[in-house]
């Protein structure tokens, strides 16, 4: 391979530091991987004196295997042997693994057992550690000082698991950083709560800062456009002596003066409609009115919460003790000890040398993505002149993992003797419409107001050969439709445009593929993997092969379902549920009524088993029944051959899923224990978290469909996105926030735990999260966007592109936009020819999708007697069969009240306002304040919290039958826990106390439970949850 002059400097330079920073595309790993060869090749310096960090373990396989390829190719002399020889042992591994190595050398020293150092803790064990751990910990506090701190987060609606939470979220920031840089970010701020502190505070002023200037814009964009703009340059004024104030005490002043000396924004101006402006511009100025508390009453707010604070920390210290302890008792450690030891370790000066003498060279890949930790470790046994460090800031996105880009960007700034920071900024991927896209996109986007300067010269990628300039150019297409126009229920419409988009990229791949173009060469990029069941199913239904990452599944395919059913029935013949399972299976194809028939006389609290034991079709299960004792691995091959169950009863996919459970059970230490293994499976099916077996190799002619993140190192020819342009608000509702670097913020509530509202701490948090959250997004579509090599495609949909014609500014970014946003603020209203509006003006009709089964299924009708529930709730009045009185005025009181059960039912949780009052807009419906009140009161109630994150479905529908009429009933939620079932109702009524709910609707709710009682053997709870009274109500 031929190198260019950048690439060959990285790789020959010696004797320095080096930093590289690597664009993408640019060729990054054949320089890490060409330099370690050569380190070895030419400088002749032994593998094992070499320690190569890669951010996978994939990147370090693949760094070991070009290496080898290397070494074979050379003359077999005693060297190249040996380094043959060491490869497979050497230090080319992810940092992890290394840090691991070092704990398990030197154990004895942390000290901790052998056994210990060898036993890395599952996440089970990790959750049950941690439990424990947290048991204990609380157990220790002051009581007094316990309840406070639980009083206060009851008050936000937090429950005990919130707590957990938190504690969790200040580890993660713990254990990314050294013991004594930890222990000094939480003093430091127990000690801010006496102060205020003057770094936090600059984040405050952003805060106001931030809405100001999302105010200027508005007014530039108005004064554009009106006759007379006097009185609203006059307010442009005012804001800029706001914008230049340096403290919040000066800025409240200014801002004061002009609430003082100007007019309100008109809703009409010159009689035109400015509505959008104006409403947009009063939200900023309430964000910021709503705030502008007097210094003295911050200053008391924040020395009140200190207690708080520090009863906090005291509990985070005692469970990080505690969940030491508990590893230790299970004998095992997490990836964060690996790295905690390892430094510990590295501070004792006889490892410390033994390492420094022993690592001649460094190597440390994708380095933008390192820690405060990870760095300390590597400085800690480094030589002043070894390390090379190649990464990309642009491409730093997981600040979830606590991965820090402005430690590559101290060393870009470093240069001398030992120091040199280099830049390979040729991008060889792409073709370069592609390139001159991405630089001209993220100049714009990179750098605002806001966030300064994030795409400087240097990141600015050159096209590296001739062939990507003379190829076939493709503009960056964006794909999409408009529902403005449409009539009907917007919130329907809207829905039915977002599914569509999944069609247009169906339809599109089609069209490539027919044209010529190989599946494979396509690949569509998610944001995470919440839209890719929907991409299978749609890519299903067209016939598209496509592998997909699903991170679940497997446990929920059918013929998984049968095979484990008939696994715990032959285990356990008293499992009614697997026992039946498995006869009304292909495998047994015993008919429903033959086992309802047998049920008639059954007595109450007697297995189904005994009462169908005798009878003619159980003498097939009772032939499976006589190989129970083969093994695990050759009673599953027993049973796929059954009754031709494995080649005549599954697809394809079932096939694989079963191939992969026979694998799963050879793996399986004791083949005899068909108990264990049963159990086993019933954990994980708990769980599921195990992927379907994929019915593709890498090399098969499918589309590949990833996350933004999995993209990462990738390239395809093609590439789509599927883009968003709503971004959720992430930490408008939390009650508390972290930041490695400010610290931690509590949010506002008054002594008697009455009045909530923002801390100035809280405001300066938020802002810098929300900020620094903005730039990570923007890094994560910058991935996305430098994937492809030939044609980039955006697919979404949209109300109208007319409302991204104004430019993109402090003002768009604070929207909560995202990708959509950014790129048709950028370009929508320009004649740019970078980018492309490709609009379908028809929604696509999906085929259907049908299940390719050898054999078809047919579903069993229920026909044994039953009672009839008549419906009581409000949705059930939809499905009355009787005429009503026809009346001409629209009952509002009944309204309002199917509004809140959609409004509940379909807009995302935690609840937000503005989604609140966009669908009841929707609707044509206005929200009054005490409304949304009442449903956002919803986030801080506990235990609808909880129940959110269990399963649940709103507006559970049931149907009975009899006497050839069918009742139909929906009941307005239903939660499904592992040990109970519960049911609520919701009721709008206006009402002062919750015994005349209990009075009025405690029948009503019984129904429900009898109903679901057919359905179901846990327990059942019912509640009512008032509007008007902001409550939960449990009927006894």
């Amino acid at each position: 391979m031929d190198f260019s002059i950048p690439q060959k400097k990285a790789i020959d330079i010696r004797n320095t530091n080096v930093v590289v920073s690597a664009s993408a595309g640019s060729g990054k790993t054949a320089v890490l991987v060409e330099r370690l060869c050569q380190l070895v090749l030419k400088d002749h310096i032994s593998i094992d004196s070499i320690l190569a960090m890669t951010f996978t373990k994939d990147a370090a396989a693949e760094m070991k295997a070009r290496l080898l390829s290397k070494l074979k190719a050379q003359p077999k002399t005693d060297y190249i042997l040996q380094q043959m020889a060491l490869l497979e042992t050497a230090s080319i591994s992810t940092i992890d693994s290394f840090c691991l190595s070092i704990v398990q050398n030197y154990y004895y020293k942390i000290p901790i057992s052998y056994t210990m150092s060898k036993q890395t803790a599952s996440s089970a064990q990790t959750r049950i550690a941690f439990e424990n751990a947290y048991k204990h910990a609380i157990q220790d506090l002051d009581l007094d000082a316990y309840t406070k701190l639980k009083m206060y987060f009851l008050s936000f609606g937090k429950t005990e698991e919130d707590i957990q939470k938190y504690i969790e979220d200040i580890l993660a920031i713990i254990n990314s950083k050294s013991e004594e840089d930890a222990k000094a970010w939480m003093e430091n701020i127990q000690e801010s709560y006496t102060y205020l502190n003057p770094k936090i505070m600059e984040y405050a002023l952003k805060y106001f800062h931030n809405h100001c200037l999302a105010m200027t814009e508005i007014l530039n964009e108005v004064i554009n456009q009106i006759a007379k703009p006097e009185d609203y340059e006059i307010k442009k004024e005012y804001l800029s002596k706001c914008l230049d104030a340096t403290s919040y005490s000066d800025f409240k002043s200014q801002f004061e003066l002009y609430l003082k000396n100007t007019i309100g924004f008109k809703k009409t101006i010159d009689k035109v409609d400015y509505s959008k402006y104006q409403t947009s511009f009063k939200e900023h100025e309430t964000r910021i009115v709503e705030n502008l508390f007097d210094e003295a009453f911050y200053l008391k707010d924040i020395q009140n919460h200190k207690d708080l604070v520090d009863t906090l920390f005291e509990l985070t210290n005692k469970v990080k003790l505690y969940f030491q302890l508990e590893k230790k008792k299970m004998e095992v450690i997490d990836f964060n000890d690996m790295e905690h030891f390892a430094y510990q370790l590295l501070q004792d000066p006889m490892i410390k040398e033994e390492m420094y003498n022993k690592y001649q060279m460094i190597l440390v890949d994708e380095f933008q993505d390192t820690n405060e930790l990870q760095e300390k470790i590597i400085a800690s046994f480094c030589h002043e002149n070894n390390v090379f460090r190649v990464g990309d800031i642009k491409q730093s996105i997981y600040g979830f993992r606590q991965a820090n880009p402005k430690i590559m960007q101290a060393w870009m700034k470093k240069e001398d003797d030992n120091n040199t920071p280099l830049l390979l900024q040729e991008n060889y991927r792409s073709n370069a419409s592609v390139i001159q896209f991405n630089n001209d996109f993220y100049s714009k986007i990179m750098n605002n107001e806001l966030l300064g300067e994030q795409f400087e010269e240097i990141d600015i990628a050159n096209v590296g050969t001739k062939g990507q300039m003379e190829s076939p150019q493709y503009p960056v297409r964006f794909l999409y439709t408009e529902y403005k126009d449409e009539e009907g229920n917007k919130a329907t419409i809207k829905k039915n445009h977002n599914e569509n988009r999944f069609d247009l990229i169906a339809q599109d791949i089609i069209e490539k593929h027919n044209a010529g173009m190989p599946y494979k060469s396509m690949c569509v990029l998610t944001r995470n993997h919440a839209p890719q069941e929907k991409l299978k199913a749609v890519f299903e239904a067209y016939n598209i092969p496509a592998m997909i990452t699903i991170d679940h599944g497997f446990f929920t395919n059918p013929a998984i379902q049968i095979v484990i059913s008939t696994l715990k029935a032959l285990e356990d013949l008293t499992d009614d549920i697997s026992l039946c399972a498995s006869l009304m299976s292909p495998l047994f194809n015993v008919s429903f009524s033959q086992i309802a028939n047998c049920c008639i006389e059954k007595e109450k609290g007697t297995s189904l088993y005994m009462s169908i034991k005798n009878e003619d079709f159980m003498k097939p299960f009772f032939e499976l029944y006589a190989n129970k004792n083969k093994t695990i691995t050759q009673l599953l091959q027993y049973i796929y051959a059954y009754n031709n169950f494995y080649y005549a009863a599954t697809t394809i996919q079932d096939k694989n899923n079963l191939d992969y459970l026979l694998e799963l059970a050879g793996q399986f230490e004791n083949q005899n224990d068909i108990h264990s293994f049963v159990l086993q499976l019933s954990k994980d099916a708990m769980q599921d978290q195990t992927q379907e077996a994929s019915l593709y190799g890498k090399e098969d002619d499918v589309v590949q469909v990833k996350t933004m993140h999995q993209s990462k190192g990738l390239q395809f020819p093609v590439v789509y996105i599927l883009s968003q342009h709503e971004q959720r608000d992430k930490h408008g509702s939390s009650c508390i926030l972290f930041d490695s670097t400010l610290g931690l913020s509590l949010k506002g509530l008054s002594l008697d735990y009455k009045l909530k509202y923002n801390s100035i701490y809280h405001l300066a948090l938020q802002t810098k999260k929300e900020l620094d959250d903005l730039a990570e997004e923007m890094r994560v579509f910058y991935v996305a966007t430098t994937r492809p090599q030939k044609e980039l495609v955006i697919v979404d949909t949209i109300e109208s592109i007319e409302d991204f014609y104004s430019p993109l500014n402090a003002y768009t970014l604070l929207e909560d936009e995202s990708y959509t946003g950014w790129l048709l603020h950028t370009y929508a209203n320009t004649n740019a020819s970078l980018v492309v509006f490709d609009k379908k003006s028809e929604l696509y009709e999906r085929p259907l999708k049908v299940r390719q089964n050898n054999t078809p299924y047919t579903l069993p009708t229920y026909s044994k007697a039953s009672k009839a529930f008549s419906s009581q709730t409000a949705s059930g009045a939809k499905i009355k069969l009787d005429w009503k009185e026809v009346s001409l005025s629209k009952n509002m009181g009944t309204i309002r009240g199917t509004l809140f059960h959609e409004i509940v039912a379909q807009c995302s949780y935690p609840y937000q306002e503005k989604e609140i009052l966009s669908y009841a807009n929707s609707y044509g419906y206005t929200l009054k304040d005490h409304d949304i009140k009442q449903i956002l009161a919803l986030n801080e109630d506990s235990l609808y919290s909880s129940w959110m994150k269990e399963k649940h479905i709103f507006e559970q529908s049931y149907i009975i039958e009899e006497k050839n009429q069918v009742v139909h009933g929906f009941m307005d939620l239903v939660i499904y826990k592992e040990d109970e079932v519960i049911i609520v109702d919701f009721k709008t009524d206006a009402v002062d106390n919750e015994q005349k709910l209990i009075d009025l609707y405690t029948i009503q709710l019984q129904t429900y439970k009898k109903a679901m009682k057919k359905l179901t053997n846990v327990p059942i709870n019912t509640y009512i949850y008032a509007f008007s009274l902001s409550k939960c109500i449990y009927l006894e």
